[in-house]
C-alpha cells in the first residue's frame, strides 16, 4: 500500500465493512474511523453494539472486505484481507471521535442533515478491526472499477 492510499483511508471517507459468517450469509457494517500502520495494516473502529453481526462474523472467519468511498466525488477503494478484532483502547476511540466530526462535517457540506448521518456512527462498545490486506481494488465508478491495484503476493 502506498502513502497516498493510506492518506485517503485516513481522510473523511465512508467505510463499509463486508463480512460473512460461517453460513456465508453476507453482512455489512460501517466503520467509525480508519488508519494505517506502516502501510501494512489497516485499522477500522467499529461499534459492536451497532454492528454485532459484523463483529461476530469477523471473529468466526476473519475474512473482510472494506470499501472506502469519498462522498465528494465517489473515488473508492476496496481492501480485502484477514482481520483480527479486539476492544478499542482510549486513544483509538479518540481517533474515532475525530473521524466522526470530520465525516459529519463533510456530509453536511454536501447537504445531508446531521440526523441522517449520526445513526450510522457509534463508538459504543468500540472494537478495533485490524486488517492484513491481501488485495486492493479500485472501486471508483467507471471503466477501472474492479481493477486490482495491489496483491500481497506481489
Amino acid at each position: 500500500m502506498d502513502k497516498n492510499l493510506a492518506a485517503f483511508i485516513e481522510s473523511p471517507v465512508m467505510q463499509i465493512i463486508g463480512t460473512s459468517g460461517l453460513s456465508l450469509k453476507p453482512e455489512i457494517g460501517r466503520g467509525a474511523g480508519a488508519w494505517c500502520d506502516d502501510l501494512k495494516t489497516v485499522h477500522v473502529v467499529v461499534s459492536a453494539w451497532q454492528w454485532p453481526q459484523t463483529v461476530a462474523n469477523l471473529r468466526d472467519n476473519a475474512q473482510v472486505a472494506v470499501t472506502f468511498a469519498r462522498p465528494t466525488d465517489y473515488v473508492s477503494y476496496q481492501i480485502k484481507g484477514m482481520a483480527t478484532v479486539r476492544e478499542a483502547v482510549a486513544a483509538e476511540i479518540e481517533r474515532s471521535s475525530r473521524y466522526m466530526v470530520a465525516i459529519v462535517s463533510t456530509l453536511m457540506r454536501l447537504g445531508l442533515m446531521p440526523e441522517m448521518i449520526t445513526p450510522w456512527l457509534s463508538k459504543r462498545e468500540a472494537m478495533l478491526v485490524s486488517i492484513e490486506p491481501s488485495s486492493i481494488f479500485v472501486q471508483t465508478p467507471g471503466p477501472t472499477a474492479g481493477t486490482r491495484i495491489w496483491n500481497a503476493a506481489q
